[in-house]
Parts: structure tokens; C-alpha cells; sequence
């Protein structure tokens, strides 16, 4: 049979086998051969077989060359070599078999031949058996591949599969994964470092037609990419391995071996942990404690952080200074489904931009984040107050995140920028390209003010924080402080609160209740009626470990004080506490507070 030689100008060669009468070659996904090579056509030749030897036929007066001469059809000999774009074809005919001719013995010819013909009797042919040793790494892998795939609890399939992946492509990488609705690749099991592969949707539409493999190559690197069969009617599972020249073929056999064995036992892997869920619930889990809040637009940034961290594209922070913009964007960072990155914050203070550029892009004595991202890959940069950046860099930086992102099969650095609100809603911030690539994770940091719902929960979690930081155990914290800090506007936003709460518990010995009131703002004023309840309210809120025990004691507490201070008027109460009107009645039959309207008629 005759073999299809396919160089596509890499370095490497493809083989194709010629087993039909015809065989059509393009770009398009209806082809017999696929090739997405530069200069070559939707539908560019058609080899046909005749008799012994190959004719082509180019199509719709596509360029031909045959020997370097342009052709439009002919016949294909040995060692003719037929260009197509920027790939170079040629068949390999096969050997003809050497003609094997019977000597007869003179005598034999001239002898007459016998009146009847005497079938001979039949020669009994023997038996033979002939032994190969299969390649060594090839048995050894399909031996662990059994026995990770061996009866047993379902919980411990994930932990023997990654196993299996780290001991049969040590030094390469590899996973088992599941395309979601935004067309992500998300890793189930992985021994993977680096960013994941980002594909267009239609590689994976073309891969799921028929019996296909992808093999993906750049950057000096081979990735195969083996769709899971009938894992599940909605879910789309593809098997990743990083493959070398010399194993080619074996990794090709291993990961469909792997693949099929995947798809007869997917359901344990579903029914194991929620796998598919997994990193998604723990990713939001940890969001979710470091960003407190009930807030709307809190609830959106969660949200879009939660997006950002599965997407390899990058992600643009705005908010007022001191809103935590920074914090956020290394947590983005730190979520990735692979595994815990490197990160590197580059400051942006104005004015000279060579030494933010050196940081970025290297020097003579230093290698740069992008150098380091080339050599190490994998990694997270936060580029703080991006706007800062002359144009200029600030173009020159969209290039190299774009060059990043088209180069190979996975940019090699996660890019995280931040900036003021200004450097967004404003014309002349943030440099046109720049904000162009960072349109799909645009995430807006809310200011306190906006966050009316949330600042008693921020407290009660940077408290907790502040007295581990200062390793002092904290008892509570006295209602007169809490509303101090609860009425004081931050200017600063959250860097101007954590430092407030870190000069309060710094003066609070341990073991007892933090006391005082925020510097500047004056004293609350104390009705007579407060003051005879004093003693009763002064307790240590923050005694309960149990958050859900805590926040709504301590709103409790305040409503019950507010409306007692407003004598049941709750329109004024409403306004004290920053809630709407509706929201306080709510809350006050939520904890059957007593309606203090009688207040008014003592008075």
C-alpha cells in the first residue's frame, strides 16, 4: 500500500495511508487528509490510484508545484516531490517483491505429459510461531494502566490516574480533561504545570467527527489530544499528553488505551467527589472568604473573579485606591486549575518607565517577567496602577500579551493588571490595544459606600485576620467601637480600615475585647436610656467561633440600639443604618425587635 509523506515545513513528517481510490487534501475540515498549513486552499488536490501508480488533480486553478514546475494535473512518480502552500508532499510506493522464476529440468520439459492428470497430494504446511517483546516502556505502561484502572472505591480513581500520567510521561505533561460552555479545557486530573491549552471551538467540533486525534504543534513542543468516546452525551472529555519524536507512536497508542479506559468507567469519576465541580466549589470557597459580603456588586466580582481564574486571558481590575485591587488580582492568580503559580507584582510608580520596563521585559542584568515567563512559564504577573505607564509601554506590553497569547498551544504567563476607575471610564488611561485584550475580564472593585450590606462582616473577618497577624487571641469587640467604625467614612477604602483595625487591636492586650473609637471621628452620643442598658450590651461579639451565630447577633444588636436612639421611628433609623426602609422592617421582624413607638409618647 502506498504511504502519503506529508512535511509541513517544522521539522517533521507526516504519513498518511492511501487506502481508498481517492484522496482529497485542504484545509477544510471535509477533506480526507486535513492540512491547515499557510497558502493551501479549502479544497486544493485530489490524488487518485491508477493502476500501480498515483495521478493528482488540483482544484478550483489552485497552485501546483511538481519539481518546482507549477502543474495542474499529472502523475505522481518516486521521489516526485509536489508543493502545496508550505507543505511538500510525495508517495512512498511500496517495494515491488523480487520475481521469483522455478528452474525445470530439461528432462521434464521434453517428457510427454500423462494421459490423465494426477492431482498431487496436498504438502501439509507447518506451523510456525514467531515471538516479539513488546517495547519495555510500552508493557510497563500498559501494566499500570491496569491496575489504576483495577476494581476498587471510586474516590481512589483520580489519585491512581494522575499517578499513572506523572510515571508514564515523566517530564512532560498530561491530563485528562472536560470542555465547559465557555469552551475551556478544565483539568479533572492533572499532572500539568503552566497554563492550560486554549483551542478555538472549532478544533474541538472538528475533533469530536469520527475517529480523530489532534496533534498540536509549537514551540518546539507535541501535544495530542484524544477525545474520550461516549464518556457522556453532554459532556466533551479529551485526554492531553505532551509527546517527543522517539515515542511518537507509542504515546499515540497509550493515550488511546487511556482514553477508552477513561470512558468505560466515567461515571466513577463523576461519582467519586462531583469531580467536574471540584475545583470550581474550592475556588469559590476561597473567594468567598477573602472577599466577604452580600453586597450586588460584590456578588458580580465574585462572580467574574471566579470566570477570570479559568480563563487564560487577561484580566483588568478597576476600582477607587485602596479598594484592594491588587489583593484581588493575586488571588485571581493563585486560583488556576492546575495548581498554584508563580507570582510576580510589578509596581508602576510614573514617570521614568525604564525601570518598570527592565521588570517586565528584562535587561542586560536582569532576566524580566516575560524572560522569566519564557524559561520557567506557568506564572502569574500583577502589574499594579497600569495607567501610570507612558502609552508607549503600555502598547508595547498589549503586543508582547498578544504575542503570548498566539504563540504555542498556551500563553506562558497569566497577565493581571490594575488601575483606578479613571483609567477606565476615562478617555486617556488605559492605552486602546490594552484595553481591547482585557475586554473579556473587565472586573469592577465596588468602593465601601457601595457595599452598604457588607462592612459588618469585613469587620468581624479583618479582626479575626489583624489578631492572628499580631498573634494575639481577640475576645471581641465593644458595640460603642463597632459603631464607630460602622459610621466613620474610609476614605481610603479597605487599606485605610485594615490599618485602623490593626492600631485598635494592636492596643488591645491579649485576651480582651478591642475598645476605643476611630481616630477623628467624635464620640457617640448616649441617650439615658442607652446608658441604663450599657452593661448589657458591652458583651464580646466576636466570642462565638460560628459566623452564622456572630453577624446576626451583632445585627441585632445595632437595629435594636438605632431604632431605640430614633424611638421607633423607622425612616430615620433606616437612614442611620444605611439600609432602606423596607429592608429594616424585614430585619426587625426577622429577630422580633420590640417596636419602640412608645418612646415617643414618654417623651
Amino acid at each position: 500500500m502506498a504511504t502519503l509523506v506529508i512535511d509541513t515545513g517544522t521539522g517533521s513528517e507526516l504519513s498518511f495511508e492511501l487506502e481508498a481510490e481517492a484522496t482529497s487534501i485542504g484545509a477544510s475540515s471535509g477533506n480526507d487528509v486535513v492540512l491547515r498549513v499557510p497558502g493551501v486552499a479549502p479544497n486544493h488536490v485530489v490524488l487518485r490510484r491508477s493502476g500501480g501508480r498515483y495521478t493528482f488533480l488540483g482544484q478550483q486553478r489552485q497552485v501546483v508545484l511538481v519539481n518546482g514546475k507549477r502543474r495542474a494535473r499529472g502523475v505522481i512518480g518516486e521521489g516526485d516531490r509536489i508543493r502545496i502552500g508550505t507543505a511538500t508532499l510525495s508517495i512512498r510506493y511500496p517495494e515491488a517483491p523480487a520475481d521469483e522464476v522455478a528452474a525445470t529440468p530439461p528432462a521434464e520439459l521434453e517428457a510427454p505429459l500423462p494421459a490423465e492428470a494426477v492431482e498431487p497430494e496436498p504438502v501439509k504446511q507447518r506451523a510456525e510461531l514467531v515471538l516479539f517483546n513488546e517495547p519495555p516502556r510500552l508493557a510497563a505502561a500498559r501494566r499500570r494502566l491496569l491496575e489504576a484502572f483495577r476494581e476498587g472505591p471510586p474516590a481512589e480513581l483520580s489519585e491512581k490516574l494522575e499517578g499513572f500520567l506523572e510515571s508514564t510521561f515523566p517530564g512532560r505533561r498530561a491530563m485528562l480533561a472536560w470542555l465547559d460552555q465557555q469552551g475551556l479545557l478544565q483539568p479533572v486530573v492533572a499532572s500539568w504545570s503552566g497554563s492550560v491549552p486554549h483551542l478555538p471551538p472549532r478544533t474541538f467540533s472538528e475533533l469530536d467527527q469520527g475517529d480523530r486525534l489532534a496533534v498540536l504543534r509549537g514551540s518546539g513542543r507535541e501535544l495530542l489530544i484524544y477525545p474520550v468516546p461516549g464518556a457522556a452525551a453532554e459532556t466533551r472529555i479529551y485526554v492531553l499528553a505532551e509527546s517527543s519524536p522517539d515515542e511518537r507512536e507509542e504515546d499515540r497508542t497509550l493515550v488511546a488505551e487511556l482514553a477508552a479506559m477513561v470512558a468505560a468507567r466515567w461515571q466513577d469519576f463523576v461519582d467519586s467527589s462531583a469531580v467536574l465541580g471540584r475545583w470550581e466549589e474550592e475556588a469559590r470557597a476561597r473567594i468567598e472568604s477573602r472577599l466577604p459580603g452580600s453586597s450586588p456588586a460584590v456578588r458580580a466580582l465574585r462572580d467574574g473573579m471566579l470566570a477570570a481564574a479559568r480563563s487564560p486571558q487577561p484580566v483588568l481590575l478597576y476600582g477607587p485606591p485602596g479598594s484592594g485591587r491588587a489583593f484581588l488580582g493575586s488571588l485571581i492568580a493563585s486560583l488556576r486549575p492546575t495548581g498554584r503559580p508563580w507570582i510576580r507584582v510589578v509596581q508602576v510608580r510614573g514617570g521614568d518607565d525604564r525601570p518598570v520596563a527592565a521588570e517586565l521585559f528584562g535587561s542586560e542584568t536582569a532576566i524580566g517577567a516575560r524572560g522569566l515567563a519564557e524559561h520557567a512559564g506557568g506564572g502569574a504577573v500583577v502589574i499594579r496602577e497600569v495607567h501610570r505607564m507612558s502609552a508607549g509601554l503600555q502598547a508595547e506590553l498589549a503586543a508582547a500579551i498578544e504575542h503570548d497569547l498566539g504563540v504555542g498551544y498556551g500563553a506562558k504567563v497569566r497577565w493581571i493588571l490594575t488601575t483606578d476607575a479613571g483609567g477606565v471610564e476615562s478617555s486617556g488611561g488605559i492605552e486602546s490595544s490594552l484595553l481591547d485584550l482585557a475586554r473579556r475580564h473587565l472586573l469592577r472593585v465596588p468602593s465601601l459606600e457601595e457595599r452598604r450590606e457588607d462592612p459588618p462582616l469585613i469587620i468581624v473577618r479583618m479582626l479575626a485576620a489583624v489578631g492572628a497577624e499580631q498573634g494575639k487571641e481577640i475576645r471581641g469587640i465593644e458595640l460603642d467601637t463597632l459603631d464607630s467604625l460602622l459610621g466613620h467614612a474610609f476614605a481610603g477604602q479597605m487599606t485605610e480600615l485594615l490599618g485602623e483595625l490593626r492600631r485598635l487591636v494592636s492596643a488591645t492586650a491579649a485576651g480582651e475585647t478591642v475598645r476605643g473609637a476611630v481616630r477623628g471621628a467624635a464620640p457617640a452620643e448616649r441617650t439615658p436610656a442607652e446608658a441604663g442598658t450599657q452593661a448589657a450590651e458591652e458583651v464580646g461579639v466576636l466570642e462565638d467561633d460560628d459566623l452564622k451565630v456572630v453577624i446576626p447577633a451583632v445585627e441585632r444588636l445595632l437595629i435594636d440600639r438605632v431604632l431605640r436612639r430614633a424611638r421607633g421611628n423607622q425612616s430615620r433609623a433606616a437612614r442611620e443604618l444605611n439600609l432602606s426602609r423596607g429592608a429594616l422592617i424585614a430585619k426587625i421582624k426577622d429577630y422580633d425587635i420590640p417596636d419602640y413607638r412608645s418612646l415617643r409618647r414618654k417623651g
